[in-house]
């Protein structure tokens, strides 16, 4: 990509930081989004140092955090997938009209653009569901993904899992990246539980414990799941949970249908 005139690039720049963002993403030398999460000190810990001839997948990548980084451990290519409309998200029924009013105008790629702009990045965007991810939408198999902070917005984490083992290569690898419920994984080690979020959060369906994770990536076909990373979110207020990082594997056969 060509790079901006000085002053073209200066009016990015300035156009950035005049928003709210949800991730903090580095878009020039010392300078950053004003983002809620800030997960630049995390992916070391959890994503491979090097994705050379690998083609990586990012699922629900909103403002592109961790397609950027995927990218930056150069991934041979890196498919950033997410929905194109509000509309067509599952925020719980008691808030969805509110939420969808809210936001009016809006669309969850708007600032991903503007970031990958500034990057001067090769990341391809794809308006993708996960429940609608294929190999032909993504243009091929991939054999590394990403879902960060997705599964307890879905009314059905399981099938949304399937969907992404569907699309990787056999043998390929999962990375998730999900919030967990302290208590519940305490009080229950072994037994999948979760909390069902959606009467009384905006946004939310399910955050489970430890057992649960575990219990619906088998579910969905992964094998060999295995946590990485345990963290409190560098975020503020509501959004400051402590969070889990799993990585599995699909299948090195593709089971028979």
């Amino acid at each position: 990509m060509a790079a901006e005139p000085p002053g073209e690039r200066e009016a990015l720049i300035a156009s950035a930081l005049g928003r709210e963002w949800y991730h903090t993403i580095e878009i020039a030398p010392g300078v950053r989004t004003p983002g809620l999460v800030d997960l630049r000190s995390i992916a070391p810990r959890v994503l491979p140092d090097d994705l050379s001839g690998v083609r990586a997948l990012d699922v629900g990548t909103f403002d592109g955090f961790w397609a950027f980084e995927l990218e930056r451990r150069r991934a041979a290519e890196v498919v950033a997938a997410d929905l194109d409309s509000y509309l067509d998200t599952e925020w719980p029924p008691p808030t969805f009209a509110r939420l969808a009013d809210e936001l009016r105008g809006h669309h969850p790629g708007e600032r991903f653009k503007l970031a990958h702009e500034l990057l001067g990045s090769r990341v391809r965007r794809v308006g993708s569901a996960i429940y609608d991810l294929d190999v032909e939408r993504l243009g091929g198999p991939v054999g590394y993904a990403v879902v960060g902070a997705l599964l307890l917005h879905l009314r059905d984490p399981v099938r949304g899992l399937e969907r992404v083992r569907e699309v990787l290569e056999p043998g390929g690898r999962l990375l998730v990246v999900e919030p967990f419920d302290l208590w519940l994984t305490a009080l229950r080690p072994r037994r999948p539980a979760a909390v069902l979020r959606a009467r009384h959060t905006d946004f939310d369906w399910w955050v489970g414990n430890f057992a649960c994770l575990n219990a619906w990536l088998h579910l969905a076909g992964f094998v060999e799941p295995r946590r990485r990373a345990i963290f409190r979110l560098p975020a503020g207020r509501p959004i400051r949970q402590w969070f889990v990082a799993y990585e599995a594997r699909a299948p090195a056969a593709r089971p028979s249908t």
